[in-house]
């Protein structure tokens, strides 16, 4: 297996951590401008790019448009099911802790695309004009195309699924530790098909929950079947390979092209769809459910939608993120209609591909910076340790560290550290708008 390597300040492990703490990072020329620019989104692409482009502009206006008042860090759900993360306060901040004082922010929700007015209309009835519009919205979680699936039922009767919010994420981590002290039963973890923000978190799932299960004792009382919607674990090969191998030793089960599409609570069956159309419906004791995602309504209903290969999300070059109609909107993050991306450690990378461009279509110049698709998953194998997956357009592996540190194919302290330690004060610092490369 060839796995080629990144630097670290590209990757944001190594140095990244030094770049966090304004170490190295490089002075810049400010470009004078009196751009109106409006974000729609203040997650962590929207923040991001917000504070990364006060960095680069010096004169310009920039609004973002975002109804919730905290800040949800979202890789942290993960560790929530873990216990490494243990309350709601480990991933959730308030907005004003990361939004510069420069940026002014609109609490408000945009619900109208206006691209040839160069405006949007917001809930409140607020008409906002622009001069270069960023989308940086996410996706939707669809777990109303789940017939029977009522999130609020998260943390009972064995369901779970660490997506939905934070409290979901604490009370999947109690059913968890429920279960696997109990006297044996199924446990039955989905996959939807499709895109979708952290594809291996149905996987880490997986693993943590029968980690603690084998903790426990009675591992031999206990059956673990993982049901996903596609013809396969992981869209990179040998890290597919990989959790395959892993998965034979550990008895847990696959299941391919079976899309969840209902679930009745109170019989606790799952019935999925299979690709020759038929069903097959499944009892269990524990459930984790990832739920389909799309991008939000607003968005695959708006003159902005890609309407072909990545249908309703927002259309845009995967290189330079411009929108391929409108010149003068970009897009980032969970939103974009790309081949892959759907992770924090692709918006870490495509916010200086969106500041650089953006700054030259300003100035009147070529568009020269390329995202070029990369994505890290650190895959969760047990409390303690993960293998750090790297990749990007082209699906093949690489790495950012030598492999006498990390082998991104075998089980590693270093790369549990690296989740529960590393990534979020350099997620924090992006958030700040220091992304360095």
């Amino acid at each position: 297996m060839a796995i080629s390597r990144r630097t670290f300040l590209k990757a944001g492990v190594g140095v990244g951590a030094v770049g966090a703490v304004g170490v190295g990072y490089r002075q810049i020329n400010k470009t004078k401008t009196q751009a109106n620019i409006v974000i729609v989104g203040g997650g962590a692409a929207g923040i991001g790019i917000a504070n990364q482009l006060g960095h680069y502009l010096d004169g310009a206006t920039i609004t973002v448009i975002e109804p919730r008042g905290f800040h949800w860090y979202q890789p942290g759900q993960t560790l929530l099911l873990a216990g490494a993360y243990t309350q709601v306060s480990d991933v959730i901040s308030p907005n004003e802790r990361f939004i510069d004082a420069s940026v002014r922010w609109v609490e408000d929700s945009v619900i109208e695309y206006r691209p040839e007015l160069n405006q949007v209309v917001t809930e409140n009835g607020l008409l906002v004009n622009y001069d270069y519009l960023i989308v940086a919205t996410g996706v939707e979680l669809r777990y109303d195309l789940i017939d029977g699936f009522d999130p609020q039922e998260i943390g009972q009767n064995g369901i779970t699924s660490i997506y939905y919010s934070p409290q979901a994420g604490i009370a999947s981590h109690q059913q968890a530790q429920a279960f696997a002290h109990s006297q044996g039963g199924k446990a039955v973890f989905t996959r939807p098909q499709g895109a979708m923000k952290c594809a291996g978190a149905p996987m880490k799932a997986t693993n943590l929950v029968e980690y603690f299960v084998a903790q426990a004792g009675h591992r031999d009382k206990f059956v673990f079947d993982y049901f996903t919607a596609e013809n396969f674990l992981f869209s990179v090969k040998v890290f597919d390979q990989r959790i395959r191998e892993i998965w034979q030793q550990r008895s847990i089960d696959s299941h391919f092209q079976h899309t969840l599409t209902s679930v009745d609570t109170s019989r606790k069956l799952a019935t999925f769809q299979l690709a020759d159309q038929s069903t097959y419906t499944v009892d269990w004791d524990f459930i984790h459910v990832a739920p389909p995602m799309t991008a939000i309504k607003t968005i695959r209903e708006s003159p902005l939608a890609d309407n072909e290969q990545f249908k309703g999300y927002l259309e845009v070059d995967q290189y330079t993120m411009q929108h391929k109609r409108y010149s003068n909107i970009f897009g980032l993050g969970d939103n974009v209609g790309t081949p892959i991306g759907k992770t924090a450690a692709s918006v870490k990378t495509q916010i200086p591909v969106v500041t650089q461009n953006l700054t030259a279509l300003i100035k009147d110049k070529p568009l020269m910076a390329k995202w070029d698709g990369y994505t890290s998953c650190p895959m969760i194998l047990d409390v303690g340790h993960a293998m750090l997956w790297e990749f990007d357009f082209t699906l093949q592996p690489m790495t950012a560290l030598p492999f006498q540190v990390v082998d991104p194919l075998k089980s590693s302290r270093f790369a549990w550290k690296v989740k529960e330690s590393v990534i979020k004060p350099i997620y924090d610092m992006m958030l700040r708008g220091y992304t360095p490369m």
